[in-house]
């Protein structure tokens, strides 16, 4: 789990936040930490190597029977065995990010977004996305994985078919909810990548044909902090068609979602 309830915080706590201030929370504090969908106490880990922030269960604690959190990796019952599935079902989605209303704290700079998009748990959840699509059908989501559902940070679940888009489905939805930004999965092709004064735009194949919701101007965008840690994957995925996990907004400069991890956001389908 990436979130949790910590106290008497109205919002949840984000496992990236617990991992920057490590050092300031006590034992006490760290046995305050609960799952935000039943209450039931969870503790914090880094991960092996430090580099994998997250929730998990508190040793002989399981989550109460109507949780979304076992409900959502049940889902996995049945399914076929060789996809690793459990990351991306008991990931919890970030909410939608449009004004500062909306924006918790860890999220209200660049450096700071890009904590939600660099982590193991973003990387696994990408290629798990990958490896439910069908490359025999134009990557549509595989007929067994096309009920799976994702939690929220909003307490709701999500469809799987409902947030993997294309850029014409993407520009729709936030045309028609007045511009605000959403979380979701772009699945396009990048035709033309450009530097502008040190900042780099992708843009997506456009085509007059809409067949493939690929109709309207879409890029992705990745500012100059960015750049260094990205440079050798930058061209990698030029004329490819990828899955690219992150926030669309509608700016002054166009429809676009930024990037910050080519490694940890998105996953390449097939090169042309």
């Amino acid at each position: 789990m990436s979130h949790a309830r910590y106290r008497n915080e109205s919002e949840p706590m984000s496992a990236f936040d617990v991992d920057d201030n490590y050092d300031s929370f006590t034992d006490n504090d760290s046995r305050e930490f609960r799952c935000f969908f039943c209450n039931t106490q969870i503790q914090f880990s880094r991960g092996r190597s430090h580099d994998d922030p997250h929730f998990k269960n508190w040793p002989s604690k399981n989550h109460e029977s109507h949780c979304k959190v076992p409900n959502a990796i049940k889902q996995l019952d049945g399914k076929k065995k060789e996809v690793e599935l459990e990351t991306l079902v008991s990931t919890i989605l970030p909410r939608a990010m449009s004004s500062n209303k909306t924006i918790s704290p860890s999220v209200k700079t660049y450096k700071d977004k890009e904590k939600k998009y660099v982590g193991k748990q973003t990387r696994k959840f990408i290629y798990d996305i990958k490896n439910i699509l069908d490359p025999y059908n134009k990557f549509e989501v595989l007929n067994d994985y096309r009920d799976l559902k994702f939690l929220t940070e909003d307490n709701d679940e999500v469809c799987v078919t409902d947030i993997i888009l294309t850029q014409d489905q993407i520009i729709e939805s936030l045309d028609a909810n007045g511009g605000e930004s959403f979380i979701c999965i772009l699945k396009a092709t990048v035709s033309k990548i450009t530097e502008i004064r040190g900042s780099y735009i992708f843009d997506m194949t456009k085509a007059q044909n809409a067949k493939y919701g690929n109709s309207k101007n879409f890029k992705l965008y990745m500012n100059y902090d960015f750049v260094e840690k990205n440079e050798d994957k930058i061209d990698s995925i030029k004329k490819s068609l990828i899955v690219c996990y992150g926030i669309a907004s509608k700016t002054d400069y166009g429809y676009q979602m930024e990037l910050y991890s080519i490694k940890n956001q998105v996953a390449i389908l097939t090169t042309f």
